[in-house]
């Protein structure tokens, strides 16, 4: 660092309002209503890529895309007066910036901010620089410190636009409806990273009493102790309709595991396991039937110290694994598949529990976390600090290995809010820079239906504190609880007391101190009895540093043509069979990229019948890159982009013996024209193959 370190820390940050409009008046219908949608948000080529932290001179952005991400939206209206939208994202977090901004286009359908449970994944392969927030618009995407960093404006205004019109179809498809609550567990797929840190919650127990503490949920005998110090349920919001067959209409749902099983180093833009399951899930439900089936989201839940695992493989094995891309992708799928069937066995669960009339009360506070007090006399930390283990990174995660977790600052007085974090010795001064317009308003949210209580924490809870904050609100009258992580804002981890003062990973990066479980309880504690809260008014206040980011605009093509002519024949490979799974796969070039003002949506890929022109089906559905499985990537050589896409088909017997052919459509770059007289490659699918 040294001139370039001084003028980062100069830059003055901008500071943006967004007004918050008056809701329209809901109607009373007397009658409990649900609408879903389900929307593409699949970012640009080249976009930066979320979560894993910045470099000094590199950047991690998407140069391939492992599936599309989406926004799957339920909207459920009790008919005396309360809306509510939940909205399962698969971005890193669902920000306070996207939620305040989405309430703008929201505020007609009489939901205001309050009424948004806008959650992430977590999703550590989708866009970063989406926060409005000077520090982790800086540290949370893999984009170059020296270079480009700041809020994406482009991408934000580009997922509000889409998360909008997926919430005004919901709403338009409201219909009588019943609801449910269901749970599944997964034993095996996670594992808590942080156990020394968990440990320290039960002072002086060994693994046996540990297992007893924490195991309400009946672990296996023989799962290893991390494997068993997670939250295993998979929970749901069932909604389906209230008249005979009682089709469904959707689900929103809650897993506990980091959506991190992609490894840095890979360049891929994927919603990782999360939208695994989710399709996986949505699949299962739909069947054989041709209906349009239910729209089933998935986000985030206890995830602050738990990470997506393999039955019986070590962690070693594990890292290892998500080193090799061909490897790292076939775990991605076995994990989000089996995410997914138990999430479909969730929604199934709810199917026996749904009931007809519920009342429905959405509860929104968003109270000042810097410098607060305790009801006991105790502070909330000044201002917002990270530890240095924070740049050590997660047991998943590449950090700093100069750094190591549990590194304390003792000569701190112990009444220190922040005690015993030490501040990282490494690019301390543009760290605290960045985190002295952290923001210190936190939404709160707590939505009840019926007596499933949905609480939106704005941040990444621990296993522990998202059972103490269950706790409360059992307490409170709740029967079930389910918490939605990162919903609202991203605010860094959020740990209990004991976890906090370990300095393992997660405490370092609780960002307001050792108080911040309390803190929690207690705000939470007054939502859950308050009776009603007012609609938010005034504006939302954002201090950020606008980014510029460089986007796949080059090579230029020969033309100035929207759709240019391909500069070389494309290629479709013979398919083939992979453990019963049918691969299609070939390749084709083009002069130009995709436009950064079109960004991702829209399929692809088209594959159709070469007879007809048809467009070909698989499990009812199109068969493109929006549907399936499917892998798309490029290379530039020689001045042309090499884009290759592969296509995963699990119902693909009817396909026997058909002539496929495959063509690009979409944003200039990505659609190509072939010149007069030539032709899409087209493959057969013999006998051979399809036996």
């Amino acid at each position: 660092m040294g001139r370039d370190d001084t003028l980062l820390m100069n830059l003055p940050p901008s500071v943006v309002e967004v007004p918050r409009r008056a809701p329209e008046p809901l109607p009373v219908t007397g009658r409990l209503q649900a609408g879903a949608s389900r929307v593409d948000l699949t970012p640009g080529f080249l976009s930066p890529l979320a979560g894993w932290g910045p470099t000094l001179l590199g950047a991690r952005r998407a140069r391939a895309a492992w599936g599309r991400l989406f926004g799957r939206v339920l909207v459920l209206d009790d008919g005396q007066g309360e809306r509510v939208a939940l909205i399962a994202v698969d971005l890193h977090a669902g920000t306070r910036y996207l939620t305040e901004r989405l309430a703008e286009h929201t505020a007609a359908l009489g939901l205001h901010v309050g009424r948004l449970f806008l959650a992430g994944t977590h999703n550590h392969s989708g866009p970063g620089n989406i926060y409005a927030n000077t520090y982790y618009d800086t540290f949370a995407a893999t984009e170059s410190l020296l270079k480009e960093r700041g809020l994406d404006q482009v991408m934000v205004d580009y997922l509000v636009e889409r998360l909008g019109l997926a919430v005004r179809e919901a709403c338009a498809r409201l219909r009588p409806a019943r609801a449910g609550h269901g749970v599944a567990r997964l034993w095996g797929y996670s594992r808590n990273r942080s156990l020394a840190a968990l440990r320290e919650n039960f002072p002086g127990v060994d693994d046996a009493a540990l297992r007893q503490r924490v195991d309400a949920l009946d672990a296996p005998s023989g799962l290893p102790v991390e494997q068993a110090c997670v939250d295993p349920r998979i929970q749901v919001l069932w909604a389906e309709e209230a008249e005979a067959p009682h089709r469904p209409i959707g689900a929103f749902g809650t897993f506990g595991a980091h959506a991190s099983l992609l490894a840095k180093e890979h360049p891929i833009c994927s919603p990782d396991i999360f939208g695994v399951a989710a399709r996986h899930a949505e699949r299962l439900l739909r069947g054989a039937s041709a209906e349009p089936g239910p729209v089933v989201g998935l986000a985030a839940g206890a995830i602050g110290d738990s990470d997506a695992a393999l039955p019986g493989m070590t962690l070693e094995a594990l890292k290892k694994a998500r080193q090799d891309r061909t490897r790292n992708l076939s775990l991605l799928e076995e994990v989000g598949r089996a995410v997914g069937h138990q999430l479909a066995r969730a929604c199934e669960d709810a199917r026996a529990h749904v009931s007809p009339s519920l009342s429905i009360t959405a509860l929104f506070d968003e109270p000042t976390i810097r410098d607060a007090t305790l009801k006991d006399g105790r502070r909330l930390a000044l201002s917002a600090l990270i530890g240095a283990p924070t740049l050590r990174g997660s047991e998943m995660g590449g950090g700093v290995p100069f750094f190591k977790e549990g590194e304390r600052l003792e000569e701190l007085p112990d009444t220190d809010p922040q005690w015993p974090k030490a501040p990282p010795r490494a690019l301390e001064r543009l760290i605290r820079e960045s985190l002295k317009y952290q923001p210190h308003t936190l939404p709160l949210r707590l939505l009840k239906v019926g007596d499933v209580w949905l609480m939106g924490c704005p941040g990444e809870p621990t296993t522990w504190l998202t059972h103490e904050l269950a706790q409360v609100m059992r307490a409170r009258g709740a029967r079930e609880v389910m918490v939605a992580a990162v919903c609202g804002e991203y605010a860094g981890y959020l740990t209990t007391e004991r976890e906090y003062q370990a300095q393992h990973y997660e405490g370092s990066s609780t960002l307001w101190g050792r108080n911040t479980e309390h803190w929690l309880v207690e705000h939470f504690d007054a939502l859950a009895m308050s009776a009603a809260t007012a609609v938010p008014s005034g504006t939302a206040r954002f201090t950020m540093n606008p980014g510029v980011h460089r986007a796949l605009t080059e090579p230029r093509p020969p033309t100035a043509e929207p759709t240019p002519l391909w500069p070389r024949p494309p290629e479709f490979a013979e398919p083939r069979v992979v453990n019963g799974r049918l691969v299609i796969a070939g390749r084709w070039f083009a002069w130009a990229p995709q436009e950064r003002s079109e960004l991702g949506w829209g399929a692809w890929i088209r594959l159709e019948d070469a007879d007809t022109g048809e467009v070909l089906r698989s499990a009812n559905r199109p068969l493109d890159d929006q549907n399936h499985t499917f892998l798309l990537e490029f290379t530039e050589t020689s001045g042309v982009l090499e884009w290759r896409w592969l296509v995963v088909l699990d119902d693909w017997r009817h396909l026997k013996d058909q002539r496929i052919r495959f063509r690009t459509q979409g944003p200039r770059g990505v659609s190509v024209r072939p010149p007069p007289g030539a032709r899409w490659p087209e493959q057969r699918l013999v006998l051979s193959v399809a036996a």
